[in-house]
């Protein structure tokens, strides 16, 4: 057993949780301390993991000791470590926003298990180092959302879930349809042989990969796509939101989408787009296209909207596409500003669903035709989603500004490849942002009470035992938003060593496969100097700018 074994814990703590909560079913204190205790292990395993990582290590287990590519590989690196953490800091917060709320009781007992296998799912995700285990990863998480969104059983509610399994249904058909072509013309599934398999096909004498390649890729594009609600796959998000209770939207909102992205970032750059980056191939073609459509399409929408939850998951969906741009442009400094706008979209879009619930709970409405006046009755709320709105617009100095500037300056440093198009329509987003966030901010706060009595029932439901942990695990995104805009130096160094080996993952591939795995070619001049450049001071570069 090698010093990295510990790393499966963050799969086998939330699995071990799961199990026990369905053996405590009927027993709703102890689920929850049991569910608390496993995501607080989780959070505490992620940051452990990335403070005692070297700067150039990366821990990986081997299941059962067979070596890759042959066994089940868990890779724990700079670029997992992060979501990991983040995605654990938001699951925790979500988790304790609905203690005290009758969320957690609809279902039997049910709601616990489910929430831990779906953390579960979640972190194997990130973890898992082959797309065989990425698929099992894949259904664990989805399952348990599926039955997540049905808990409760509403007409509406099992309505927009057939929707939402049906289409997760077809993407995981594609799925294994794409893995087990990509295992029969390469001969492999793990992530770094795959990559040094790609690597030897560009070398001069190297084996090309065989013509349907770009086709497999392609396929495995959609289904990531639809994971991550890019257009024109995004049609089933927005009444799936809509109808399930505030804490799961809270949650899928914050973690699911950001698997789908994860994955492109993890596999474009070093596999499915490698061999096309130089000749222009279909993903290089098509995500651009992609990524502008989901920005301005979603922002547009967002504007047509007069529900909270409706505006919040259209907006969701716009603020994918900024992530797309970044693997759009396929540059280290854009997939480093992709990362960390991920990590910071997780916290912010996580933040404004919880005020949402908490808007719902104090005004029985998300109608913005029928809310109003709720300042003077919840002056904290108001500020909270004040802070998560302008960090998602993208003001600085929040969170959301600097992941947001390193992808539009780099799509201005690229316009003679046009990229300055997506970089207009990334301002244009952030202008319908505002506008969007800024009606709900104006109508719900600041309006006037659309309907008699709405005080007596605020301050008949406004228990302060009850809300209280709502408001802690608010206030606990809240500060870990302004602790991402505070400390953005120090965040853009880490997801620039995370992002820096993607194209050519040398130490990724050395670590998993072994000393001198990696095929040694020839990089053109621009890849050498993307492969030297530095971690940007955040501050100097700002200031170079004005």
């Amino acid at each position: 057993m090698n010093d990295s074994t510990w790393i499966v814990l963050l799969v086998a703590v939330p699995m071990l949780a799961a199990i026990l909560t369905t053996m405590l079913r009927g027993w709703a204190p102890a689920q929850r301390f049991i569910s608390v205790l496993a995501l607080l292990t989780c959070l505490g395993l992620a940051i452990t993991g990335l403070a005692v990582m070297g700067p150039d290590q990366v821990l990986v287990s081997q299941a059962g000791d067979w070596p890759a590519p042959f066994g089940i590989t868990i890779v724990f690196d700079a670029l997992s470590g992060l979501l990991l953490a983040a995605a654990s800091f938001v699951a925790l917060c979500v988790y304790v926003y609905g203690l005290t709320s009758r969320e957690q009781e609809v279902g039997r007992g049910w709601y616990h298990p489910l929430f831990n296998l779906l953390i579960m799912g979640v972190n194997f995700s990130f973890l898992t180092g082959d797309l065989f285990n990425l698929f099992v990863a894949f259904e664990i998480m989805l399952m348990a959302s599926y039955a997540l969104m049905a808990l409760g059983g509403g007409k509406r509610q099992l309505s927009q879930c057939y929707k939402y399994v049906m289409i997760n249904l077809v993407g995981s058909t594609f799925f294994v349809l794409g893995a087990a072509l990509v295992y029969g013309m390469t001969g492999t599934l793990n992530y770094a042989d795959l990559a040094v398999r790609v690597a030897e096909s560009t070398m001069p004498g190297g084996t090309p990969l065989p013509a349907g390649f770009d086709a497999v890729a392609m396929m495995l594009l959609f289904v990531f796509a639809v994971k991550a609600a890019l257009f024109p796959l995004w049609f089933w998000l927005p009444d799936t939101y809509h109808t399930c209770s505030i804490s799961i939207a809270a949650l899928f909102a914050g973690l699911l989408t950001k698997v789908g992205i994860y994955v492109l970032v993890r596999l474009s750059p070093m596999a499915l787009a490698a061999p096309n980056i130089r000749d222009d191939g279909p993903i290089i073609t098509i995500l651009p296209f992609a990524a502008g459509l989901t920005m301005i399409l979603g922002g547009l929408a967002a504007m047509s909207m007069r529900e909270t939850r409706r505006v919040l998951a259209m907006l969701l969906i716009s603020h994918i596409g900024y992530m797309a741009f970044g693997l759009a442009l396929m540059s280290p400094i854009a997939l480093s500003g992709t990362v960390f706008y991920m990590i910071q979209h997780m916290i912010v879009m996580a933040a404004l669903f919880l005020c949402c619930g908490l808007i719902e709970r104090y005004q029985r409405s998300s109608d913005l035709a029928e809310t109003g006046g709720l300042y003077r009755h919840a002056p904290w709320l108001s500020v909270f989603f004040f802070i998560a709105m302008i960090s998602l617009i993208g003001l600085p100095p929040f969170s959301g500004f600097f992941g947001k500037f390193m992808l539009l300056r780099e799509g201005f440093n690229m316009s003679d490849q046009g990229y300055w198009l997506l970089s207009a329509l990334g301002l244009m987003t952030g202008f319908l942002t505002l506008l969007a966030l800024g009606r709900v901010w104006i109508r719900t706060f600041w309006g006037p009470e659309q309907r008699e009595g709405v005080a007596d029932r605020i301050i008949s439901v406004s228990d302060r035992i009850t809300v209280a942990p709502m408001y802690v695990a608010l206030s606990l995104l809240v500060i870990g938003s302004l602790g991402l805009g505070l400390g953005a130096e120090f965040i853009q160094r880490q997801t620039t060593h995370a992002t820096a080996e993607l194209s050519e993952p040398r130490t990724y591939v050395a670590s998993i496969l072994g000393p001198g795995s990696w095929p040694e070619i020839v990089a053109d001049a621009s890849a050498d100097q993307a492969a030297q450049e530095q971690p940007i001071r955040m501050s100097a570069s700002i200031e170079g700018d004005h």
